[in-house]
């Protein structure tokens, strides 16, 4: 970005939100910053939102219920052996190039790439956020085929998404061709050594994986989107080196590919859970440092609302 610098200094003086807040600012409250978020769009109670990515969307997800709007992903359900906690966890979706995958799958004849058989005849499905849980070969499929379904049924009817990236570390299966969610059988890892690959996605390979999936998405004014970047942390780095320091990375790809999509797509906003959640400290998450508090989720998604909703 290059401004002329006489109008970029009017521009900045008209700005009220130039500098960054101190304690008296209205930006700061609760021990939390709220930057100041302009929509380029409004969200009504008779719309249906889609959510994509970590588990921060399904954080998103039951607030935008409780205020009356209609959420597809929150009505998927699979059974506790295979997703204990929330019934719809098994969605999540963390790095850009299964985000993407998920989205193009809807066009395309099911496979059973990323399936990988364990030895008592069941499979791995690293597709999805199972816990690496088995299951027998005709539920995985079935599985695939309802999660297929939800994008396509769930999109149909959604005029907005809410997309939440995760993570840039990535285990990519060069036979398959396809990017994992989950990191494959240590056993088939010592098998077959050279079938699988660890990338640390930069810039350039995210923002390519992130703007396919827009460009599908947004289908001509089709929808909106509202970008975020997931404030949870890199939880284990495969890269090597210290995961606090990993994670800083990983974010910080993530939040430039943000920006660059919200800068290029008319229809996408970016939404700053990151940011706000992050100006707390460890105070906004729990002992484990790595899950935000609820009441933080909430305060930061009933923001999002507040701005969005009309």
């Amino acid at each position: 970005m290059r401004l002329p610098g006489a109008e970029t200094f009017a521009s900045t003086l008209r700005n009220r939100s130039r500098k960054f807040p101190g304690r008296t600012d209205p930006r700061h409250a609760q021990d939390l910053l709220f930057p100041d978020v302009r929509p380029g769009f409004g969200i009504s109670r008779q719309d249906s939102v889609f959510t994509i990515g970590s588990c921060f969307a399904r954080n998103v997800e039951e607030v935008l219920l409780a205020e009356g709007i209609t959420v597809p992903t929150a009505s998927f359900a699979a059974p506790r052996e295979e997703a204990p906690g929330r019934s719809n966890r098994i969605l999540n979706q963390y790095n850009p190039g299964t985000m993407l995958q998920c989205v193009k799958a809807m066009d395309e004849e099911m496979d059973e790439a990323g399936l990988y058989r364990m030895d008592d005849g069941r499979v791995l499905d690293c597709l999805l956020a199972t816990g690496s849980r088995p299951v027998s070969p005709q539920r995985a499929r079935e599985r695939r085929g309802q999660i297929r379904d939800l994008y396509i049924s769930g999109l149909a009817r959604s005029e907005f998404v809410v997309i939440t990236l995760g993570l840039v570390e990535a285990w990519y299966d060069r036979a398959d061709n396809i990017y994992l969610n989950e990191a494959p059988p240590r056993k088939l890892l010592d098998t077959d050594p050279g079938r699988f690959e660890l990338h640390q996605l930069g810039v350039p390979e995210a923002r390519d994986m992130v703007f396919q999936m827009l460009e599908r998405l947004l289908e001509n004014g089709r929808r909106k989107v509202i970008l975020t970047v997931s404030p949870v942390p890199l939880q284990v780095t495969f890269a090597g080196g210290d995961a606090v320091v990993q994670n800083a990375y990983s974010k910080a790809v993530l939040r430039v590919v943000a920006d660059l999509a919200a800068r290029e797509f008319e229809d996408v906003d970016y939404f700053p859970s990151y940011e706000i959640v992050t100006s707390g400290g460890l105070q906004s998450v729990g002992d484990d440092n790595v899950h935000v508090r609820p009441a933080v989720v909430e305060k930061v998604v009933r923001y999002m609302v507040s701005r969005y909703i009309q």
